[in-house]
Protein backbone atom coordinates (compact mmCIF):
# COMPACT_ATOMS: atom_id res chain seq x y z
CA UNK A 1 0.00 0.00 0.00
CA UNK A 2 2.79 2.30 -0.78
CA UNK A 3 1.15 3.77 -3.69
CA UNK A 4 -1.50 5.87 -1.54
CA UNK A 5 0.82 7.76 0.02
CA UNK A 6 2.87 8.45 -3.20
CA UNK A 7 -0.32 9.42 -4.72
CA UNK A 8 -1.25 11.65 -1.68
CA UNK A 9 2.09 13.78 -1.89
CA UNK A 10 2.01 14.01 -5.52
CA UNK A 11 -1.39 15.59 -5.09
CA UNK A 12 -0.10 18.01 -2.31
CA UNK A 13 3.16 19.13 -5.05
CA UNK A 14 0.56 19.66 -7.48
CA UNK A 15 -1.61 21.59 -5.70
CA UNK A 16 1.35 23.80 -4.00
CA UNK A 17 2.22 24.53 -7.64
CA UNK A 18 -0.64 25.51 -8.39
CA UNK A 19 -1.14 28.16 -5.79
CA UNK A 20 2.57 29.29 -6.55
CA UNK A 21 2.23 32.94 -6.67
CA UNK A 22 3.59 34.16 -10.45
CA UNK A 23 6.35 36.61 -10.36
CA UNK A 24 4.72 40.20 -10.85
CA UNK A 25 5.08 42.40 -13.75
CA UNK A 26 7.44 44.91 -13.76
CA UNK A 27 6.22 48.46 -13.10
CA UNK A 28 5.50 50.56 -16.40
CA UNK A 29 7.54 54.16 -17.31
CA UNK A 30 4.46 55.94 -18.35
CA UNK A 31 5.27 58.35 -21.83
CA UNK A 32 5.15 61.54 -19.47
CA UNK A 33 7.91 59.90 -17.10
CA UNK A 34 4.99 58.94 -14.31
CA UNK A 35 5.59 55.38 -13.34
CA UNK A 36 2.33 53.19 -13.27
CA UNK A 37 1.74 50.43 -10.76
CA UNK A 38 -1.78 48.38 -11.35
CA UNK A 39 -2.92 44.65 -9.84
CA UNK A 40 -0.29 42.87 -11.80
CA UNK A 41 2.28 44.81 -9.95
CA UNK A 42 0.92 43.54 -6.13
CA UNK A 43 4.03 42.13 -4.18
CA UNK A 44 6.64 43.96 -6.49
CA UNK A 45 9.25 46.81 -6.22
CA UNK A 46 9.90 49.68 -7.76
CA UNK A 47 13.15 51.96 -7.44
CA UNK A 48 12.57 55.64 -8.31
CA UNK A 49 14.49 58.67 -7.93
CA UNK A 50 13.56 62.00 -5.76
CA UNK A 51 10.72 64.26 -7.71
CA UNK A 52 9.53 60.97 -9.95
CA UNK A 53 6.15 60.08 -9.22
CA UNK A 54 4.57 56.69 -9.04
CA UNK A 55 0.81 56.13 -9.65
CA UNK A 56 -1.31 52.69 -8.21
CA UNK A 57 -3.96 52.61 -9.71
CA UNK A 58 -6.69 49.90 -8.60
CA UNK A 59 -9.91 48.58 -9.60
CA UNK A 60 -12.86 48.46 -7.19
CA UNK A 61 -16.50 49.00 -6.55
CA UNK A 62 -16.89 52.62 -5.17
CA UNK A 63 -21.02 52.38 -5.83
CA UNK A 64 -21.15 49.10 -3.41
CA UNK A 65 -19.24 51.44 -0.78
CA UNK A 66 -15.23 49.55 -1.51
CA UNK A 67 -12.89 52.08 -1.68
CA UNK A 68 -9.08 51.45 -1.73
CA UNK A 69 -7.11 53.44 1.12
CA UNK A 70 -3.47 53.52 1.98
CA UNK A 71 -2.84 51.69 5.06
CA UNK A 72 0.84 52.42 5.32
CA UNK A 73 2.60 55.14 3.37
CA UNK A 74 6.64 55.70 3.87
CA UNK A 75 7.53 59.46 5.17
CA UNK A 76 9.37 59.79 1.62
CA UNK A 77 5.81 59.47 -0.43
CA UNK A 78 3.19 62.23 -0.80
CA UNK A 79 0.43 61.62 -1.97
CA UNK A 80 0.08 64.53 -4.71
CA UNK A 81 -3.11 63.50 -5.78
CA UNK A 82 -5.88 60.75 -5.51
CA UNK A 83 -8.68 60.05 -8.76
CA UNK A 84 -10.83 57.85 -10.10
CA UNK A 85 -12.19 56.91 -13.38
CA UNK A 86 -14.55 54.05 -14.70
CA UNK A 87 -13.44 50.66 -16.18
CA UNK A 88 -15.67 51.02 -19.11
CA UNK A 89 -16.39 54.75 -20.13
CA UNK A 90 -18.35 53.77 -22.88
CA UNK A 91 -20.78 52.36 -20.71
CA UNK A 92 -20.29 53.74 -17.82
CA UNK A 93 -20.81 57.47 -19.06
CA UNK A 94 -23.73 57.07 -20.89
CA UNK A 95 -26.83 59.13 -19.40
CA UNK A 96 -28.44 57.36 -16.54
CA UNK A 97 -26.04 54.86 -16.29
CA UNK A 98 -25.49 54.36 -12.43
CA UNK A 99 -23.21 51.48 -10.61
CA UNK A 100 -20.05 49.54 -12.13
CA UNK A 101 -16.68 49.22 -11.29
CA UNK A 102 -14.10 52.21 -11.50
CA UNK A 103 -10.14 52.77 -10.90
CA UNK A 104 -8.64 54.30 -8.00
CA UNK A 105 -5.69 56.16 -8.70
CA UNK A 106 -3.35 57.06 -5.88
CA UNK A 107 0.09 59.48 -7.06
CA UNK A 108 2.51 58.98 -5.03
CA UNK A 109 5.83 61.72 -5.27
CA UNK A 110 9.02 60.46 -4.04
CA UNK A 111 10.37 63.86 -1.62
CA UNK A 112 13.97 62.17 -0.32
CA UNK A 113 15.42 58.81 -0.50
CA UNK A 114 13.86 55.34 1.23
CA UNK A 115 13.06 52.50 0.95
CA UNK A 116 9.93 50.82 2.19
CA UNK A 117 6.65 49.03 1.18
CA UNK A 118 3.32 51.13 0.80
CA UNK A 119 0.51 49.08 1.67
CA UNK A 120 -2.95 49.44 1.01
CA UNK A 121 -6.67 47.99 1.41
CA UNK A 122 -9.65 47.32 -0.35
CA UNK A 123 -12.73 47.87 2.09
CA UNK A 124 -15.80 49.32 3.57
CA UNK A 125 -14.08 51.81 5.75
CA UNK A 126 -16.81 52.07 8.24
CA UNK A 127 -17.22 48.62 8.29
CA UNK A 128 -13.95 47.68 10.54
CA UNK A 129 -11.61 44.97 9.27
CA UNK A 130 -13.76 43.19 6.44
CA UNK A 131 -11.39 43.96 3.86
CA UNK A 132 -11.97 42.31 0.41
CA UNK A 133 -8.26 43.10 -0.39
CA UNK A 134 -4.68 43.40 0.03
CA UNK A 135 -2.19 45.60 -2.43
CA UNK A 136 1.86 45.90 -1.49
CA UNK A 137 4.47 46.88 -3.37
CA UNK A 138 8.02 47.76 -2.24
CA UNK A 139 9.44 50.77 -3.58
CA UNK A 140 13.18 52.23 -3.24
CA UNK A 141 14.05 55.87 -3.64
CA UNK A 142 17.26 57.23 -4.91
CA UNK A 143 18.90 60.61 -5.22
CA UNK A 144 17.79 62.66 -7.96
CA UNK A 145 20.03 63.24 -10.66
Amino acid sequence: MLLRPILVLALAGGLLAACARAPAEPVTKMADGMLYAGAEQDGSAVAMRVGQTLRVELETIPTAGYVWEIEDQPDFLELVAENTRPTHPEVQNQEGFTGGNHFMAFDLQATAPGKATIKMLNHRPWEGGDEIGKYRIDVTVTPAQ
